[in-house]
């Protein structure tokens, strides 16, 4: 996998939710108050099935704002590319390599409605990944550091020998 810097993953932008998130996160806190004895799942399916109820010219209020955020998060991703000097496509194999990592380890499955899906990639998505980066770059620099501190402990072990054997020639 490419390397990408810890900082440019922490300034990556984030991907902009859909529709029908936008339209939850408004109207979440209502609804929790009008049924505050349903659990999280049960208050879901109340959001769904109002957004399903929803006539268009509502829920184009809702795609307008996606679009919206879209195109900001488009203009957003080319600026962090430029910034930090990536190459598109070499970011794109390496959210690629990680979903894959993610996949192979993931244990047991689960029945996933779209929503949730959509949920799940539009927000933990982009989370999982940069800390999966994340680690595997600490790793990294710690294999670094390592490497670091044992070349500078066998530099002056060197020059303790060096030391020893000057000492050596000085008594003679």
């Amino acid at each position: 996998m490419d390397y990408i810097s810890e900082d440019a993953m922490q300034h990556m932008p984030k991907k902009p939710q859909n529709a029908y998130m936008l339209y939850r996160a408004e109207v979440y806190d209502e609804v929790k108050k009008k049924n505050q004895d349903k659990s999280m799942t049960e208050l879901t399916q109340v959001i769904s099935s109002m957004w399903n109820d929803l006539d268009k010219k509502k829920k184009e209020k809702y795609e307008n704002e996606k679009e919206k955020a879209q195109n900001q998060y488009k203009k957003d991703y080319e600026a962090w590319l430029k910034k930090y000097k990536l190459d598109e496509d070499k970011v794109k194999n390496s959210l690629k390599e990680l979903k894959q990592e993610k996949k192979k380890h993931k244990k047991g499955s689960k029945k996933v409605t779209k929503a949730s899906k959509d949920d799940d990639e539009s927000e933990d998505e982009d989370e999982q990944k940069i800390q999966q980066i994340k680690n595997k770059n600490q790793k990294k620099d710690q294999k670094e550091q390592k490497e670091t501190k044992e070349t500078k402990e066998k530099e002056k072990q060197k020059q303790n020998q060096k030391e020893k054997e000057q000492k050596g020639n000085k008594k003679k």
